[in-house]
């Protein structure tokens, strides 16, 4: 008794120092750790539980599969491998994630994102992806799942499946418990180390049953605050190509400005040359350079408060007939708060700096040199504090009863029937100061208002003048992106500005990308099966299923001057409420006679409306000083806020991006299937059949029309309907050959079909547009067309080929490989249009890209994924001390190509889609101690095609990343167990460049978290 209360206690100090060693920021790593060895049942019954017995049910499922399946399984009641699903996810050979806030959020299988999730084996209806197909996890407890299967070859009963895989969650059900009372409850806190918060998360079970009747009841509930900070190129804002060729590099918009028109912000830099001007010092004028609209950082703290709840009841109602009811709900409210810094170009994407180090790639473009830069010598531009909020309320249900018949004769069936339903709402608030003196945008800095609010109003006479303005006098500053990050050198004039919240003035507000989701799902499915013999079985069924989408998207708008010179005696409807718009469009104007009003009433950031919530803040970048920001919870409730400003503000339909689409599909098949079936002395088992699936679209689109003024989108030009029909014969194919118990061959076909995101059929074209500051004109500068109604779904023909070596209850290696033929696919793509008016509705005939969706005409998806789970107990030679220890290490080699190059010659891959992924994950279980570290590793992967306006080519790409976790946990009891974790113990972020590694762009930066807590079972 001594010497196990001594090896206990050993353990324990153990487990204290590993965690200790993991929170200091050593790079080992986390998963989640188990509860227990093993806990006695009833009756002698063992029930195994921990990392050890995770890894067996997981090998269990892919064996036991009629497919190509892998699979990860709960360690024990509320505890997946990894914090989320998607993490767990990650671990599996071809599943590759996304993270949003450090999480793992949107997954891809095999390099596509057309993945489809099924819960329980159904359609599954969640608030994060009701318009897309892509999974995203992020606002699903990963506590109530009991584990999820990843299906790689389809078969024919599998109704919805994805394109190359499928994702079925499993929860926990009645008849899965042990006979009697199950009671089970974690209370964790988790810790950031840049959010430097304390967050609770906590979740239960009750579970009944007597082997007739049975419920359960699970929760899970957290609060979490999450750091995602971000610096480098402003990316939403695009990027340009400027050249030293004379008439370009003397152009208002170039790096050495002095043609006519633009005296007043004459700065000649560089030498001029034969031929131009040359601004890089190397003694000719045939370079171009990449021209970013502007440069950020910002701190941004993501809070997320989850709620789950799984309900779900069994009955055998009789020898025959059994039946089940599920009820799943999510709820999450979600907050991006951000605080940051904008340095931009006054004149949109114009090449206000001068390039100190920079570096011929060797590729051309209109003749010019191509080159990157890594240090950038400004003439000071626009530089702003801004705040701004997004908030998410998501919630989504999902029923399903089921009624099954099998009295142990030849012939079952069941019925089956599902309703989902979910909502999901997006509010957005912004505000931004300037420290500059307003001259750029009104005439001496003076915003003009009625007499009512005291007329002209200065926006800020002590700060700086914009380089278009001081000409020759700009100050200077450096972006100097050598680094893994950007580091700045700001000139005194600012700096001494930037420390004092008097010199910050109040220029921008708005609420746009507001949204309104609403879907419902209803599905009725039949299925039957009957034993030829033993050997032979058939399968059939029928399923009707409807989708239903509403998408309203708006922006909030102010209606201004109401009664105080506007034309329009109800206001001019404004959504950029902004020191530097004045209301003088002829569709509605305001002003006295003298001048037009100011669109935004400026203030001062000490002025008593913000009481006191403006505030200093370090942000993520070298040489930056605290600056003043709003803290960004004054705007959680967006339409509050920004009505406090602006009275009576309403909503403005986005037509380009709201939409209705219906979907009624039918669908049945016929399968056969056999198993011990004798050829050449090898038994063989595996399935056939085909999937018929009938699609019907009804898709409601809002024409867009004529421009509106003042940042309003486009008028509503009415609907457009379209209604298309078409079907699908997909067959699928499963073999297994067993050679002996333990050695298995898998040979799968099987073609397959996939939907669209919903509003790449839905949406419509959103212009955008910029302020050219020398005619105070909205110009349009580009947009998007999400949607095109007859583009047509995802189609591919799969081949998968595995081998799978079993070595012992929880140890396999396998081999797999897999070819995908993709028939038809989407891809983005960028068209240029000249036909698109400017904000005052008048044509100029300038080029501008359309970011779009274009129908590809094929595509291959190729790779090779290696796996090898193993347990050392599993093998009998192991000494005894090694027993104890296991692993899990797979690779994946899947490249791909969309058929283009970047401008370095590389074939371009499919966005999103890394050629090389590997997972390595180290374990401990023995004496009540669980230990675990885990790695992950992507390579690079394609992010976004032509980010630079005109350059085709310039493909940005994000690097390629090492995730490293760690968990370890204690029984203290068979009751009671102790744990902890890190997520992301190395600090690694996410850094992207644009074709060539030494063209940065930006950089997502995550940190690292730390969890501890205690879990109970009984």
């Amino acid at each position: 008794m001594v010497q196990s209360f001594r090896r206990r206690r050993s353990n324990l100090l153990c487990a204290v120092s590993l965690l200790c060693l993991g929170t200091s920021g050593v790079a080992f790593a986390q998963d989640s750790a188990p509860a227990a060895d093993s806990a006695a049942g009833q009756d002698g019954e063992i029930v195994v539980t921990g990392i050890r017995a995770s890894q067996a049910r997981a090998i269990e499922v892919k064996r036991d599969a009629s497919s190509v399946v892998d699979a990860i399984s709960a360690e024990d009641i509320g505890k997946l491998p990894d914090v989320t699903i998607s993490d767990s996810l990650q671990r599996i050979t071809g599943v590759q994630i996304r993270r949003d806030a450090g999480e793992g959020a949107a997954i891809n299988i095999r390099g596509l994102p057309q993945v489809t999730t099924l819960l329980n084996g159904e359609a599954y209806l969640g608030a994060n992806s009701i318009t897309t197909i892509q999974p995203n996890f992020n606002d699903i407890p990963s506590q109530l799942f009991s584990g999820a299967d990843v299906i790689k070859s389809t078969t024919a009963d599998l109704l919805n499946a994805g394109i190359t895989g499928t994702v079925n969650l499993r929860t926990r059900r009645p008849f899965d418990l042990k006979r009697g009372l199950t009671l089970a409850a974690t209370a964790e806190a988790s810790y950031g180390d840049k959010t430097k918060s304390w967050d609770p998360n906590v979740n239960g079970l009750i579970g009944w049953q007597n082997d007739r009747v049975g419920f359960i009841v699970s929760a899970a509930y957290s609060d979490l605050n999450l750091s995602n900070s971000h610096n480098g190129i402003q990316e939403g804002y695009g990027a340009a190509l400027h050249n030293e060729g004379l008439a370009d590099a003397t152009s208002c918009g170039g790096f050495s400005p002095q043609a006519p028109g633009c005296t007043a912000a004459t700065r000649p830099r560089g030498t001029p040359v034969a031929g131009g001007i040359d601004v890089n010092g190397d003694g000719d004028a045939n370079d171009t350079f990449i021209v970013p609209q502007g440069f950020t950082a910002w701190n941004r703290i993501t809070q997320r408060q989850r709620l789950g709840v799984n309900g779900s009841f069994q009955a055998k109602l009789n020898d025959a007939l059994s039946f089940t009811a599920d009820g799943f709900y999510t709820r999450q409210t979600q907050y991006n708060r951000t605080a940051g810094i904008q340095m931009q170009n006054v004149n949109w994407q114009a090449a206000e700096f001068v390039p100190l180090k920079s570096q011929d790639t060797g590729a051309t473009s209109g003749g010019y040199h191509v080159n990157t830069t890594q240090v950038y010598q400004y003439d000071l531009g626009n530089f702003d504090s801004y705040s701004e909020t997004y908030k998410w309320k998501s919630e989504s249900q999902n029923y399903n009863a089921e009624l099954r018949f099998d009295n142990g004769g030849k012939f079952r069936a069941t019925l089956r029937g599902l309703y989902g339903k979910a909502t999901q709402n997006q509010d957005q608030s912004y505000l931004q100061f300037s420290v500059s003196n307003g001259i750029q945008w009104q005439p001496g800095g003076i915003g003009h208002y009625p007499a009512a609010l005291g007329g002209g109003r200065a926006f800020n006479p002590g700060g700086y003048t914009v380089n278009t303005l001081a000409g020759v006098n700009s100050l200077r500053a450096t972006v100097d992106y050598t680094g893994d990050e950007p580091s700045f050198t700001l000139p005194t004039q600012l700096t001494s500005l930037l420390g004092n919240a008097a010199n910050y003035a109040l220029k921008t507000m708005s609420s746009e990308d507001n949204y309104r989701r609403r879907a419902d799902l209803k599905v009725g499915r039949f299925d039957a099966e009957y034993d030829v013999s033993d050997t032979f079985n058939i399968t059939g069924g029928v399923r009707y299923s409807d989708r239903s989408v509403d998408n309203y998207q708006f922006e909030r708008v102010a209606p201004v001057y109401a009664g105080q010179g506007a034309s329009n005696a109800a206001g001019c409807l404004v959504k950029w409420k902004a020191f530097d718009v004045s209301v003088n469009d002829k569709t509605c104007s305001a002003g006295d006679g003298t001048r037009f009003y100011t669109a935004g009433l400026t203030r001062k950031a000490t002025d008593p409306v913000f009481n006191g919530q403006v505030k200093p803040y370090n942000l993520p970048g070298s040489g930056l000083p605290a600056v003043y920001v709003l803290d960004p919870h004054t705007m959680d409730n967006a339409a509050a806020f920004q009505n406090g400003f602006y009275p009576n503000e309403q909503e403005h339909l986005n037509p380009g991006a709201s939409y209705d689409v219906g979907i009624k599909q039918w669908s049945g098949y016929f399968q056969l299937n056999f198993k011990e079936l004798e050829l050449g002395g090898i038994s063989v088992r595996g399935n056939g059949g085909l999937r018929v699936i009938n699609t019907k679209l009804d898709i409601r689109q809002n024409v867009v029309g004529g421009p509106l003024p003042y940042g309003l989108s486009n008028q509503d030009g009415g609907d457009l309907r379209t209604q298309r029909n078409f079907t699908d014969f997909l067959p699928a194919f499963n073999l297994a050959f067993d050679f002996t118990p333990k050695l298995r061959l898998r040979l799968a076909y099987a073609r397959t079909m996939t939907l669209l995101n919903l509003d790449q059929w839905g949406g419509g074209l959103t212009p955008g547009y910029a302020i050219d500051t020398s005619t105070g004109l909205f110009r349009v500068t580009g947009g998007s067309q999400a949607g095109n109604p007859q583009l047509d779904p995802w189609r591919a023909d799969n081949l998968d080929a595995s081998v799978e070596y079993y070595i012992g209850r929880a140890s396999m290696i396998s081999l797999a490989a897999f070819y995908i033929d993709v028939q038809s696919f989407i891809q983005n793509g960028i068209i240029y249009r000249s036909d698109l008016p400017d904000n005052d509705g008048v044509v100029r005939n300038r080029t501008v890209p359309i970011n779009t969706l274009v129908q590809g005409g094929g595509g291959t998806l190729k790779g090779i994924e290696a796996s090898w789970k193993q347990s050392l107990g599993d093998i009998g030679f192991m000494p005894t001390f090694l027993r104890d220890f296991g692993y899990d290490l797979n690779f994946t080699y899947s490249p791909s190509s969309t058929g283009d190059r970047d401008l370095a010659g590389q074939e371009i891959p499919f966005q999103d889609n890394s050629k090389y992924q590997a997972n390595a994950a180290l374990y401990y279980q023995a004496h009540g101690l669980q230990a675990r570290v885990a790695w992950n590793y992507r390579s690079k992967r394609a992010v976004q095609s032509n980010f630079v306006n005109g350059l085709t080519g310039s493909e940005l790409y994000q690097a390629p990343t090492n995730y490293v976790d760690a968990s370890i946990s204690y029984d203290v009891t068979p009751n009671f167990t102790i744990y902890g974790q890190g997520q992301n113990l190395t600090g690694e972020y996410e850094k992207y460049y644009i074709v060539y590694p030494n063209e940065r762009a930006y950089n997502n930066i995550y940190e690292r978290r730390f969890m501890a807590g205690v879990r109970a079972k009984f």
